[in-house]
């Protein structure tokens, strides 16, 4: 009797190839963090073998080239010269050693951006390490004693600051629309300077304020006759004004303005008394635009509030469909990741009413659709069948409307809206506005480079390696210095635009092994997280303070 073999003693079932196949999976995940590191030594292997042949003016992409160049040219010349001895080939040998003058040739060339930098730009360069411990240690020392009081740096009017944010909200909407995923930079950016608000806040007036409003609003539904809504309003305006930090009240106030402005246009349809006048229409502009406004200043306050973007969304329904479509593709990817409030959204579709429910159901589909593609998920068939519709036609008061009095751009306040009372600064700052040609935002200075990826939004953590490398020491007010300011991570090197010195200033944080900016940097504040320097005429400012 044949002794079987041992392959055939340990025959695996399906079960037991299965249990194998679950183990498996289990230990690359566990081994996945240090997967990924070693995965990560050769290009940080590339990045430093690259600055050892290169000089410190060559970007990234030239250093990884001549790396590239040496690893590949000099076993091949060595093959050469060894094949060049062995047959005693004097032109081939000839050939090698003008083959390493070339290399060395390419090796040692200026970086290809080195005729944009100037003489002192270039010397400065070579004296970049020394330098920057010169800086560090001084650092260290500005903040451990007093100095003189810094001077402080030019201050943007509230109407300005508003009137930048209200771009970046548009410029997210259109960057939505296109497909283009920098909507996601611009909403980091909004976030960043809605903590530049230094308004008063009385809590006790906002609670009383906002109790009032919920017992007014229980026995109303958004889309009420604007008569009927005043008391409302009032409740609302007033929690504004006693709470401007707050998104809740204006998204709420929006609201209602929102049902108003539909309503209105529902009493003006096909089955009218009368046709639609002037007057109807300048009342029905004034509705819509006190929405939009308001909806706005709460994605002012929190750039991803519940039910900001979908009644924007609404109010931009008819006039603005394209920045609708970008508002609701930006509501849907915070819907789909933290689910926001069902009856939020069905409080506002209300408002919106039933007759513009078929075209803000396309443009949702359309938006649902775009957000999916790029999250690469797969996009239900009803998805698409409701995104290939086309667009209903405008209703006949909304077309009549818009030849009336056009689309409009800024709104007047009601009388009976508290929050918009104006104030003895706000007077100064309207004045200070119409007086003289407003200074240039930093942050539509820095468009060009911060689209093009060589400049990010920075956050805390890159902040915090520049504070680190400083010290703790006179940090305790930093935040409250420089917040609202425009901050930014320099990605690569990029060449800095013209006119920053005249606008309000912007805080660039500099990471180890990246170039700096070429040109001046004017009300721009460097931080340097290397070394912990600072360049800048507010530096004293930003260190210190007052």
């Amino acid at each position: 009797m044949s002794r079987p073999m041992p392959a055939q003693r340990f025959r695996y079932t399906r079960m037991a190839w299965g249990k194998l196949a679950v183990l498996l999976l289990f230990t690359l995940v566990l081994l996945a963090p240090f997967t990924g590191w070693l995965m990560s030594l050769p290009l940080w292997a590339m990045d430093v073998a690259g600055h050892w042949v290169s000089s410190p003016l060559h970007s990234r992409d030239e250093r990884w080239f001549n790396l590239a160049l040496l690893m590949a040219a000099v076993p091949s010349l060595i093959a050469l010269l060894m094949r060049s001895i062995e047959r005693n080939d004097r032109e081939l040998r000839v050939g090698v050693v003008v083959g390493a003058f070339a290399v060395l040739a390419i090796l040692f060339a200026p970086a290809r951006n080195a005729e944009r930098f100037s003489t002192d730009a270039i010397v400065g360069a070579s004296e970049f390490a020394g330098e920057n411990e010169r800086k560090s240690a001084a650092m260290s020392e500005a903040l451990a004693s007093p100095a003189r009081a810094a001077a402080p740096p030019p201050q943007r009017s509230a109407r300005e600051r508003e009137a930048e944010i209200d771009a970046l909200i548009r410029g997210a909407a259109a960057s939505a629309a296109q497909g283009d995923t920098f909507y996601r930079q611009q909403l980091a950016m909004i976030a960043v300077q809605a903590q530049g608000s230094n308004a008063q806040r009385d809590a006790g007036r906002y609670d009383g304020a906002m109790r009032l409003y919920r017992e007014t609003s229980a026995a109303l539904q958004p889309g009420a006759a604007a008569e009927r809504i005043e008391p409302i309003e009032r409740a609302l305006s007033a929690a504004m004004a006693a709470d401007p930090t707050r998104a809740l009240p204006p998204r709420e106030l929006g609201t209602w303005r929102l049902g108003a402005f539909m309503q209105g246009l529902g009493r003006h349809g096909d089955a009218a008394e009368r046709p639609l006048d002037i007057v109807d229409a300048e009342s029905l502009r004034r509705w819509r635009e006190a929405a939009r406004t308001n909806f706005l200043r709460a994605l002012r306050v929190n750039p991803t509030f519940d039910g900001a973007w979908r009644g924007l969304a609404w109010t931009w329904i008819y006039d603005q469909p394209d920045l609708a479509l970008g508002a609701l593709t930006i509501e849907a990817e915070h819907a789909g990741r933290a689910g926001g409030s069902r009856a939020v959204r069905q409080r506002i579709d209300a408002a919106g009413g039933a007759e513009a429910s078929p075209r803000f159901q396309i443009l949702q589909a359309r938006a649902q659709e775009a957000a999916m593609e790029q999250h690469g998920l797969s996009i239900p068939a009803a998805v698409r069948v409701m995104a290939r519709r086309p667009l209903p036609p405008l209703p006949p008061a909304v077309a009549a409307m818009q030849k009336m009095v056009g689309d409009g751009a800024a709104v007047e306040p009601a009388p009976e809206d508290l929050s918009t009372i104006p104030r003895l600064s706000d007077a100064l700052d309207a004045v200070a506005f119409r007086g003289g040609k407003p200074a240039p935002s930093a942050t539509a200075l820095l468009a060009g480079p911060w689209r093009r990826g060589a400049l990010v939004v920075a956050g805390p953590l890159d902040l915090g390696r520049w504070r680190a490398r400083v010290g703790a020491a006179g940090q305790k007010s930093f935040d409250a210095r420089i917040a609202g300011w425009p901050r930014y991570r320099i990605a690569r090197g990029f060449d800095l635009p013209r006119g920053l010195d005249r606008a309000a200033p912007a805080i660039l944080v500099l990471p180890a092994m990246i170039e700096q900016p070429r040109g001046d940097l004017g009300n721009l504040v460097l931080l340097d997280a290397s070394s912990g320097a600072c360049s800048g005429r507010y530096c004293g400012w930003v260190l210190r303070g007052p």
